[in-house]
């Protein structure tokens, strides 16, 4: 029965893929209209199959397309399946990445396509101020498994300066931030209160704030293939709908429907 199961999930992907390449080939072929394919992954709220838009970043780097006549159709893979594939130039890019040297020699970066900024969360009730790390000695924070949260807070707790509580997830961070069972939890900012929008009562919600100078800031970004003959082409036409989708005040917006949990609604089929 497992052997079944296997092989009937193993024929459903390779006619998805086939299928696909279909697609693209008559879209490129034709030119009815000017389409990028770009590959994508989980990482809600900004990334899922199963959010409204497909998340908030998605849903940015759609609308800022569309602003240039674009049209964008989404490919959701497995992340290092969505990169190579990119990388391989299958697909005309992938999207969201943070910069290194590696995806530099392979990928042209468009501009930031968010910006997010990690900090502390805490009990209101809780009097918190930091500016240096040893203002955070001998405390405990709370961390999520398999999470990177930048050099910094690594080396604090190499180094013993904070203690490390971790956890499964972010939501049972909270859980335990709530309970009183950590003073502090890091996470970013957007991530942090769309969970709490979307998991946790009102009462709970407000409970909970966080500190306004944050451990660090990311930036993630539109990856284009360096084999793709139109590369420059899509991030030239990237970056200007993207600024002019901030000039209307709409991305603004989207950053904020992200905190209140808007994208969380199921995606339109």
């Amino acid at each position: 029965m497992h052997a079944q199961i296997v092989n009937h999930l193993t024929v459903k992907c390779l006619s998805l893929t086939v299928m696909m390449s279909f697609v693209l080939f008559i879209a490129r072929i034709t030119g009815a209209n000017e389409t990028i394919f770009l590959t994508n992954g989980e990482w809600p709220p900004f990334m899922s199959q199963t959010y409204k838009h497909y998340g908030a970043g998605s849903h940015i780097v759609t609308e800022a397309f569309a602003l240039e006549g674009i049209e964008v159709t989404y490919v959701f893979l497995p992340w290092k399946r969505a990169m190579s594939e990119a990388k391989k130039g299958k697909y005309d890019g992938t999207i969201l990445w943070s910069k290194n040297e590696e995806r530099m020699q392979h990928f042209l970066l468009s501009d930031a396509v968010i910006t997010l900024r990690t900090v502390f969360f805490h009990r209101k009730d809780y009097t918190f101020d930091w500016k240096t790390w040893n203002d955070l000695s001998g405390l405990t924070v709370g961390v999520t498994r398999g999470y990177f949260y930048g050099d910094g807070l690594k080396q604090a707790i190499e180094q013993n300066i904070v203690k490390a509580d971790i956890a499964n997830s972010d939501y049972l961070n909270f859980k335990k931030l709530l309970a009183k069972r950590i003073p502090l939890f890091v996470a970013e900012a957007e991530i942090g209160y769309e969970i709490l929008a979307t998991k946790f009562p009102a009462t709970s919600r407000e409970l909970i704030t966080n500190h306004t100078r944050p451990l660090r800031e990311a930036h993630w970004f539109l990856l284009i293939s360096k084999r793709n003959e139109k590369a420059q082409y899509w991030i030239n036409k990237f970056n200007q709908g993207l600024k002019k989708l901030k000039a209307t005040g709409r991305y603004e917006k989207m950053m904020d429907d992200v905190i209140t949990g808007e994208y969380s609604a199921p995606a339109k089929q």
